[in-house]
């Protein structure tokens, strides 16, 4: 018996070894409670020794964890801000002139990432008379020490050249920075249809008198603007509140990089199914046909089974003479001035979808027309004789393609051809792609305006796209010619430290322009009055000494540009199959020579459509910051005396054909 009550202790041992685990924890937890009872002070809705008490606790802990900060869904995801393949934009204005047009007052932009690129305020060009505070968050202590609008524009362009740019209603942030971006690579969220049709669901009638029983439904066209707003995009589709009270832009750009980067992959496909479509389009015919009175652009739509036409009016109603009398300098041969003929009744091609018709008021003779003329691009021009040269244009707009936007009928315009364009300006109607059409400043006339863009173009390239000029630089000009001065003035307006090289005559009129030195080459050794280095040189002389004297001016990184590259006269001289090979290599030949030698870059620099360079070049030249004096005009049909004067060096200055 007492053997068998010594056994019993054993099999109970095991048991506490069964328990588990939390309640042995509990009891521990009671007992150290239970030793510490004295160093605590007691409270009557506090039981410590109670395990009811406790665990009931556990139920409520969630409820007391309110000190978890909550994560913003427009946060960045990393802290990488590096620049990426898309960047979203976003733009914060102020009020100018009577406080109804809008200044850039604030940019920012962000990457893929949500991470700052660029963040500063922006000093506008006008005085600013309504800061818009209450949305734009813009205060006048802001705008004392802001970026110049040229540096934050030169340092935009730079980010976003090249990348898909998002953002919303983007039209109006390109607008104040006087920038323009390839409409393929623009990510709008405020033009993305998935987006519309939620917004058209918002605006619907039985939808807002469900919602909004008390607003009358002609309250209709306002509650879309409302709605149609980044802010109801972010809260709908992102969970994020932003826009209350005043904007933040760089949560702004995040929300719309967000809405991208989530919808990314069929947004994409809808742009390649838009990109395949334009291009159908571009291949569709198109025609004229007076009905009435009135000219309707014809399109054929092929591979219809109805082989139908459609029209869309021109919005114009009075130009039939474009097909009774329209007059054009044709070059039938290459030669003297003597070659040009002003012939009669030439036929007006198709206008493609992109192109604008305009009434020429105003026509300018360039160099390049005299070279053309002589036989200058012959390998490319001579299978297509006879043809219409001259390379700017201003008038009036006569027609538009279908896909225009930019333009109307009657709107003064000016503008300026590609170097290797077939049909030129020398005649009542010029035919230009969208692209190389700017609107006229009023302040100027056509004849002024005529005298601009391709000389400007031509100087824009070489600074902005070739040497990459930037505030504070130094720039020396060889030849104070239409390209030379344009060169001067832009250099101005950028605020470099321009010196140039000219005649005598005209030294005042660089001086004036804003140029700190001009030397007389005829009568200075610029070697001697020149000191210093320079960042660029822009050569419109070309010859082996100007070349020599320019390069030895440049410091290392420095760019030398000419406007005598020999592509065009090797192709014309040996052919495009060994020509257009010999000129590549021989530009690559000085390109390292004189990266070896020197350190710095050489360029041959040619004239292109830039619609950002052309835009600028608007705006200075209403600003009154860029101008080309016209030293003669003549009628179109004393085309061949105009270009004899010219020459012939018999008009020093710039000549243009009135129409």
């Amino acid at each position: 018996m007492s053997s068998d009550l010594k056994r019993k202790p054993k099999k109970k041992n095991p048991k506490p070894v069964q328990i588990n685990p939390n309640w042995s924890l509990l009891q521990q937890k009671l007992k150290s409670d239970s030793n510490n009872s004295g160093n605590r002070k007691s409270s009557n809705n506090d039981d410590s020794d109670n395990p009811r008490s406790i665990l009931g606790k556990r139920k409520e802990r969630p409820d007391t964890e309110v000190d978890v900060p909550k994560i913003s869904p427009l946060a960045p995801v990393n802290d990488d801000s590096s620049l990426t393949d898309e960047v979203a934009m976003d733009c914060e204005m102020v009020g100018v002139s009577q406080g109804t047009k809008s200044a850039l007052g604030r940019v920012t932009l962000v990457n893929k990432w949500g991470n700052v690129l660029y963040d500063e305020f922006v000093r506008p060009v006008e005085r600013v008379v309504d800061f818009r505070t209450h949305i734009s968050g813009i205060r006048p202590r802001d705008l004392r020490k802001a970026k110049d609008f040229r540096v934050a524009q030169t340092k935009v362009a730079e980010l976003i050249k090249g990348k898909i740019l998002v953002g919303h209603a983007l039209h109006n942030d390109l607008k104040v920075l006087l920038l323009t971006h390839p409409k393929k690579d623009i990510r709008d969220t405020a033009e993305y249809q998935p987006f519309l049709k939620y917004f058209s669901h918002l605006t619907n009638p039985s939808f807002l008198s469900s919602s909004c029983p008390n607003e009358p439904i002609c309250n209709l066209p306002n509650r879309d603007k409302t709605r149609k707003s980044l802010k109801h995009l972010a809260s709908e589709f992102l969970g994020a509140d932003i826009q209350n009270g005043e904007h933040c832009p760089i949560d702004d750009a995040r929300a719309a990089m967000l809405l991208y980067q989530k919808n990314r992959r069929e947004w994409e496909r809808n742009v390649k199914d838009q990109t395949r479509m334009r291009l159908k389009q571009k291949k569709q015919e198109a025609d004229f046909r007076i009905d009435g009175g009135e000219i309707r652009v014809m399109r054929s739509l092929r591979g219809s089974s109805m082989a139908g036409l459609v029209s869309h009016p021109a919005r114009l109603s009075s130009l039939r003479s474009i097909f009774t009398g329209c007059r054009a300098v044709m070059l039938p041969r290459f030669g003297g001035p003597e070659v040009l003929e002003l012939r009669e009744n030439v036929p007006v091609p198709n206008l493609n979808p992109n192109e604008v018709l305009v009434r020429a008021r105003a026509v300018s003779v360039n160099p390049l027309d005299c070279r053309i003329r002589a036989g200058y691009g012959r390998s490319v021009l001579q299978p297509h004789l006879p043809v219409i040269i001259g390379r700017d244009i201003s008038g009036e707009v006569a027609a538009v393609g279908n896909s225009v936007k930019a333009f109307k009928v009657g709107q003064e315009v000016f503008g300026a051809l590609h170097p290797t364009a077939l049909r030129g300006t020398y005649t009542d109607y010029g035919i230009l792609s969208e692209e190389e059409l700017t609107e006229k400043p009023s302040s100027v006339s056509h004849v002024e305006a005529s005298a601009i863009p391709f000389a400007a173009l031509t100087a824009w390239r070489a600074l902005k796209s070739n040497a990459r000029i930037l505030e504070g630089q130094r720039l020396l000009v060889f030849g104070g010619g239409a390209v030379g001065f344009a060169a001067i003035q832009l250099g101005v307006a950028f605020g470099c430290h321009v010196t140039a090289s000219c005649v005598g005559q005209t030294k005042d009129r660089i001086l004036a322009a804003g140029a700190e030195q001009a030397v007389d080459y005829l009568t200075e050794d610029i070697e001697v009055a020149v000191k210093g280095k320079f960042d660029a040189v822009l050569d419109t002389i070309g010859r082996p000494e100007t070349e020599r004297i320019g390069i030895n001016f440049l410091r290392k990184g420095g760019n030398y540009m000419t406007l005598q590259g020999e592509a065009a006269s090797l192709t014309d001289r040996y052919g495009f199959l060994i020509g257009l090979p010999l000129a590549t290599s021989l530009l690559a030949k000085k390109k390292i020579q004189y990266q070896y030698s020197h350190g710095i870059d050489y360029w041959w620099t040619y004239m292109r459509a830039d619609p950002e360079g052309l835009a600028e070049i608007q705006r200075l030249v209403g600003a009154g910051k860029l101008k080309i004096p016209v030293e003669k005009t003549f009628p179109i049909t004393e085309v061949v005396a105009a270009h004899e004067a010219k020459e012939k060096k018999l008009v020093p200055g710039k000549v243009v054909l009135e129409l």
